[in-house]
């Protein structure tokens, strides 16, 4: 039994490129150097790329959406997380390794591999299978899903501490209106969504909210343990749910934290004082 006290623990997501393995070490070293008292977890492999029915990573969107689509059916799923989950450990070998010996160097001893299929729209599912899994080991009371190409300015405790007192708090939390882009995608998941929060006679609300930054307290997580979430994308899915249920969400104030064109070294510090930045792909230090 690990038991680690930590009032926040920050899962940090990178996946298999070379080019990103560099840069995410990097920058996880900076974060540590940054916030001594907070447990970090590096968390990686979040995007697959073996899944049904191609197999292969696919580079362009209908690809993906029809991977998603296959992946809706439970038993597709499984095997698909038993592909990745005995294949990745052959394949991913030497990138595995690297990354346990970098981050043994910066003092983390605990590096968590995750073989959701399709991570980049399930990465709520590969929250969830991380705690059922290894999280709760961990002694904690709020977790921050944390991505590679995040920069924070200023220490985690002073970004996020104000939030503590909800449930879950998301970057531009807000209704899912039909203007959002995955308002109906992918194909039928919206409909998968509200069926299920009828079915266990939830909020039938759709809510949307960025899932980089975003954080989630233990008593959440506790709650949807062993659940199994409906098809679709997590980015929808998984506020909608947390606010179906009644847990108390919030709107996170950090207007740095975007999807778009990347942010560049001169602008993050032109607005250092907000703190919080995304997407950052350069290597610094402020």
């Amino acid at each position: 039994m690990v038991k680690v006290l930590s009032q926040i623990i920050v899962l940090y997501a990178f996946h298999s490129k070379p080019e990103v393995i560099d840069i995410a070490l990097y920058k996880l070293k900076y974060l540590k150097k940054m916030n001594p008292d907070i447990i970090f977890i590096p968390f990686f492999g979040v995007r697959q790329t073996i899944y049904f029915p191609t197999l292969i990573g696919l580079k362009y969107s209908p690809a993906k959406i029809l991977n998603l689509t296959f992946l809706r059916i439970r038993s597709v799923y499984k095997l698909s997380y038993e592909i990745n989950r005995r294949l990745d450990p052959i394949c991913r070998n030497t990138e595995i390794k690297l990354v346990q010996k970098t981050v043994k160097n910066l003092g983390i001893n605990y590096l968590y591999c995750d073989y959701t299929p399709l991570g980049y729209f399930n990465q709520d599912i590969a929250i969830l299978n991380w705690f059922s899994t290894e999280g709760e080991k961990f002694d904690f009371d709020y977790l921050i899903f944390f991505e590679w190409d995040m920069f924070a300015t200023k220490p985690i405790k002073h970004l996020y501490s104000k939030y503590t007192s909800y449930d879950a708090g998301f970057v531009r939390f807000e209704e899912a209106t039909p203007s959002w882009y995955w308002y109906n995608k992918p194909p039928g998941a919206r409909k998968a969504l509200l069926n299920w929060l009828r079915d266990n006679k939830l909020k039938i609300k759709l809510y949307r909210g960025l899932f980089v930054g975003h954080i989630i307290s233990r008593k959440v997580l506790e709650r949807l343990k062993g659940i199994s979430l409906p098809y679709g994308f997590c980015e929808m899915r998984w506020p909608s749910i947390i606010a179906g249920i009644g847990y108390k969400c919030v709107r996170l104030d950090f207007p740095m934290v975007k999807f778009g064109k990347p942010i560049r070294k001169a602008e993050v510090i032109a607005n250092k004082e907000l703190g919080l930045f995304h997407p950052v792909y350069e290597k610094f230090e402020v």
